[in-house]
């Protein structure tokens, strides 16, 4: 008989269920949470109408870790960037460490509307905070 078509012996029914099914059942559930989390609703491409300065999250992983890139309109690295819900909220914060941005942070909200991360800039080098927002690039 094919073994494929065989029917698992107890031992190996036992194992199923007791080990593996349990496995892939909260596998499942992660990838299901992770999605509906509205985390991944901050991926995308965000630009900031005052300077023309671009955010980009590439990412974001189940720990909350993001991928993210900045220009001003040149690369600036980023040290740091995590996403987190509060609330129910998608939050982002977003920290550089580059020449004259050493420092430097976003701490985003996302809009109801998920068009829109509004938040503060802690401009380091200057020691000045200031409101701004990004609008989602089409």
């Amino acid at each position: 008989m094919n073994n494929l078509l065989r029917p698992l012996s107890a031992t190996s029914h036992f194992f199923f269920v007791r080990f593996v099914f349990p496995i892939l059942f909260l596998a499942i559930c992660s990838a299901a949470l992770a999605d509906s989390s509205g985390l991944n609703d901050l991926v995308g491409t965000w630009i900031r109408p005052d300077g023309g300065y671009k955010l980009v999250i590439k990412s974001i992983g189940a720990d909350g870790k993001a991928e993210a890139q900045y220009f001003n309109p040149n690369p600036i690295r980023v040290s740091e960037a995590n996403a987190a819900l509060k609330d129910g909220t998608a939050t982002l914060f977003v920290k550089f460490d580059d020449v004259n941005y050493t420092g430097s942070t976003y701490a985003l909200t996302l809009a109801s509307d998920k068009k829109r991360l509004a938040g503060k800039y802690f401009q380091a080098t200057q020691k000045q905070t200031y409101e701004i927002f990004f609008e989602r690039e089409p």
